[in-house]
């Protein structure tokens, strides 16, 4: 289990900085570019002053060749070093980016049912897309501005404190306010910023949803529905942006009048003992070129308030993704390849957070090979049932058993190694037809095999149609493909694994008559010596069942062949009288 960490900012910023060690090298270059840049701005303050009293007092004649020199070397040295520090640290942020992306990923596919249900997908995406990049994307430069101007600033400051240490002490009595307003910015905009990635995440789902619809909001005239949702989730991303760069755009002012007050007073003063005699023009104009030498990397810490909460909060945001609970998996025995007999005793289960129990007291002996029914209207329990045997979901109450081993003490990948599922939504991935069949298995089969897969599964007159063959690309979620086809290739993945154990849930409900007819034949051989949980709603294709479990709230209230039940004249009887009556009516 992933520890969580208290919801404190600077310990997830210091997590992650914990990602840094590898690119030490980088940094430590990075740093010292910053170093000799942030020293060379200083120069300038010493430079002007020194060539001052040269020009004015001593009237040397080589400040008119020497003074552009110095200033255009400083300028070139400065320059060179930011870009070297900034570029460094762009790699380094890229490159955690990327671990950073590749770990979210990963625990993406670690996650158990509970998590997939808590989170909707678009919340997903938007954290991979934006707030990583908010997080990472904006880290070379806010490090790049902290270390750069507070050295700048440190040497400022010393070249203040060397020339006169007393009206640097005037300077000091604005401080406190600067980072008043610091703080004001930085909480408030910490908080805007969160707010503002949770709405992105809306807005990115308003859009996949729409989109991935557009069947349905065009049939169902919900365009103006979509339009208004989409509206106001885009309306409420707007005025957050906004409040978000009012309260950022307003720090940066604040910072200037408090500073420019401080340089206010620091000039009166300094006058003061300029005409006393006690300070030269020389040292006032090094004294006061320092002082406005302050102000840029003043402001530019001030302004990176926004940009830090925002980069916080996203870190937050990100490690509590990171640390969502991935999938239990207690079991410590390798299952090897099983029979296929499968226990039921006193199985119970309740979903999460959910008073109900989906399922109750449920015992069930099935034998290897034998192929079992669930029936029931809906909400019955069927497919919650069928998610529990590859342990999906897990019993509450209970034990499943494979061979008289128990589910709990044997691994998930060792578990679901015994078992295939062909189901109403079939999930067909971009690429050919090839890698979808032999999907999780591509390097470890030949063309060969999958090609009997692929015959088994009545898919051979398609693919012998096709130019590429098995290599023919189907498309985004099997887009240049039927709902026939698809699930064609779904039978064929299952027909490749050859696992003792086969589910097939609604497998034929979403397709017409005809090719219900057709599939049904291919799902037919591919039941043979396989033991096999059947969830359909139409009976008529569950009549040749070994036996048919009648379910209703979680519990078995029949269990049956279709000729026992039919003279049992209950619960299926009805049903499947009133299914009947229905066809024939059409």
């Amino acid at each position: 289990m992933y520890k969580k960490l208290p919801i404190f900012s600077n310990e997830y910023l210091m997590r992650l900085f914990r990602y840094l060690p590898p690119y030490k090298g980088l940094i430590i270059g990075a740093m010292l570019a910053m170093i000799v840049g942030g020293g060379a701005s200083s120069l300038i303050a010493l430079v002007l002053g020194k060539l001052t009293d040269m020009g004015f007092y001593e009237h040397n004649k080589m400040v008119a060749v020497w003074a552009p020199i110095a200033l255009i070397g400083i300028s070139i040295l400065h320059g060179g070093t930011q870009y070297l520090s900034s570029y460094l640290l762009v790699r380094v942020s890229q490159s955690l980016l990327l671990e950073i992306r590749t770990t979210m990923f990963e625990r993406v596919l670690q996650w158990g049912e509970p998590s997939y249900m808590a989170h909707r997908c678009g919340e997903v995406q938007s954290k991979f897309i934006n707030e990583a990049s908010t997080a990472l994307g904006t880290a070379a430069n806010v490090m790049t501005t902290i270390v750069r101007d507070s050295i700048q600033i440190i040497c400022l400051i010393s070249v203040l404190i060397y020339h006169n240490w007393k009206l640097t002490l005037v300077t000091f009595i604005v401080a406190p306010l600067l980072a008043m307003v610091l703080k004001w910015v930085n909480k408030r905009i910490k908080r805007l910023t969160s707010e503002t990635q949770k709405t992105y995440g809306e807005l990115i789902g308003t859009i996949a949803e729409a989109y991935n619809g557009e069947r349905v909001v065009k049939i169902y005239d919900g365009m103006a529905y979509e339009r208004e949702r989409f509206k106001q989730v885009n309306q409420r991303l707007k005025s957050l942006v906004l409040k978000s760069q009012r309260v950022n755009a307003s720090g940066t002012p604040l910072t200037q009048l408090v500073a420019m007050s401080g340089v206010s007073i620091v000039v009166v003063v300094a006058l003061a003992q300029a005409q006393t005699g006690s300070l030269t023009i020389g040292e006032f104009t090094t004294f006061l070129s320092a002082m406005l030498l302050l102000m840029p990397p003043i402001r530019h810490l001030s302004s990176l308030n926004g940009a830090t909460a925002a980069m916080t909060a996203a870190a937050e945001s990100l490690f509590k993704f990171i640390d969502e609970e991935p999938e239990k998996d207690p079991g410590q025995t390798e299952l090897q390849r099983i029979t296929g007999a499968v226990r039921f005793e006193n199985v119970e289960f309740a979903y999460p957070n959910s008073e109900k129990t989906a399922i109750r007291s449920f015992s069930l002996n099935v034998k290897p090979g034998e192929v079992i029914a669930l029936v029931g209207s809906s909400g019955s329990g069927k497919s919650t049932l069928i998610n529990m045997i590859p342990r999906f979901w897990a019993p509450t109450k209970g034990e499943i058993y494979f061979d008289d081993i128990p589910q709990s003490s044997v691994t998930l990948k060792s578990l679901r190694q015994q078992i295939a599922l062909v189901s109403q939504e079939v999930m067909i991935f971009d690429g050919t037809i090839a890698e979808n069949i032999a999907y999780g298995c591509r390097d470890r089969v030949s063309d060969e095999e999958i090609w009997k897969a692929a015959e088994a599964a009545a898919l051979a007159d398609l693919i012998r149609s096709l130019p590429e063959g098995l290599d023919t690309p189907v498309g985004a979620s099997g887009s240049q493909l039927s709902g026939g086809q698809r699930q064609r290739i779904s039978i064929a993945r299952a027909f490749l694994k050859n696992a003792p154990i086969l589910l097939l849930d609604e497998a034929t409900s979403a397709l017409d008559t005809e090719s219900e007819r057709h599939i049904q034949t291919s799902l037919n051989t591919l039941m043979k010596g396989r033991t096999t949980f059947v969830v359909a709603h139409r009976l008529s294709t569950v009549k040749g069942a070994d036996r048919i479990v009648v379910m209703r709230e979680g519990q078995i209230v029949e269990i049956g062949s279709h000729e026992e039940l039919m003279a049992l004249q209950g619960v299926y009887e009805h049903l499947y009288t009133i299914q009947f009556k229905s066809h024939a009516n059409v």
